[in-house]
Formats: C-alpha cells, sequence, structure tokens
C-alpha cells in the first residue's frame, strides 16, 4: 500500500513540472523570438533609446566598463561563445518605468531583422520615482544580419 502512495505522489510532482516546461515553451513562442534575456540592470544604459549589436568579447568589456564606473563591485561581464552567438543590448533610455520590456522579432529578411518593443499584458503598470536608465542583455545565435529596432 505504501508503496502505491509513494508511486502516485512521484508521478503527480512529475506531471507537474511537465507543465511548466509546456509553458515555457508557450512563452517562448516556439523558437519564433532568437533573443534570450540574459542580464538587466536599472542602471548603466544610455540617456536615450537605442539598440546595440556587440559581435566580439572586446566590445561587451568595453560595454561593462562604461556601466561598471560608478559601481563598486561592477557587475559581472557574461561569457558569450562569440563563435557561435552574438550580444543584442537594449536601453530605453530615461525613464521611471519599470517594467521590462520585451522585444519579439517583427521581420526577418535576408539581410536584415527588425525587433519591435511589445508590450506585456501580464506586467503590473510599475513606476518608480527614480530616473532610470536600464539596459537590458539578450544574446542570440549568430548572424551577419543587420540588427534593427522598430520605431513604431
Amino acid at each position: 500500500m505504501r508503496i502505491l502512495i509513494l508511486g502516485l505522489l512521484m508521478l503527480a510532482g512529475t506531471c507537474g513540472s511537465q507543465k511548466d516546461k509546456v509553458k515555457d515553451i508557450n512563452y517562448q513562442e516556439l523558437g519564433n523570438n532568437p533573443l534570450t534575456l540574459i542580464l538587466s540592470d536599472n542602471y548603466g544604459g544610455a540617456e536615450s533609446e537605442q539598440l546595440l549589436v556587440i559581435r566580439d568579447n572586446k566590445a561587451l568589456k568595453r560595454f561593462f566598463t562604461k556601466v561598471n564606473m560608478t559601481r563598486k563591485p561592477g557587475l559581472q561581464i557574461p561569457e558569450i561563445d562569440f563563435n557561435t552567438e552574438m550580444v543584442v543590448i537594449y536601453c530605453n533610455g530615461k525613464t521611471t518605468d519599470m517594467n521590462t520590456p520585451i522585444l519579439a522579432r517583427m521581420e526577418d529578411k535576408d539581410d536584415k531583422m527588425i525587433f519591435a518593443r511589445k508590450p506585456e499584458s501580464n506586467q503590473k503598470k510599475g513606476s518608480s520615482t527614480a530616473v532610470l536608465m536600464p539596459f537590458y542583455l539578450y544574446k542570440m545565435p549568430l548572424t551577419e544580419k543587420e540588427i534593427m529596432l522598430s520605431n513604431n
């Protein structure tokens, strides 16, 4: 009897973890968005909106040198394999909004890939009285295409 109860408990636990994996797959839109958010911070971004594309370790170190100028201790530089991956950094400029913008691929042509800010419906309207200059560091598979941000 104990073995049967233990087996049912293990089965119930396994089913729950598979449901979580399905939710993650749906959230990533089944591979439609090549970007993976790996780091974000509320301070260190640019004063105006911009998208930075980094394809080598030297440029990534330069970015973090700028970000870490006023930090003790500084943020660690993430390890990126630039032979197969590249980095896209989105800065949304000076803001009091604390919500993380979602970047989604809008268009993928032969020579360029266009991303747009997508409103996330489940985020709360969060704002602060502090002026923030956040940045969001994404990694994605290496491509020679021009990476652009939509003006819409």
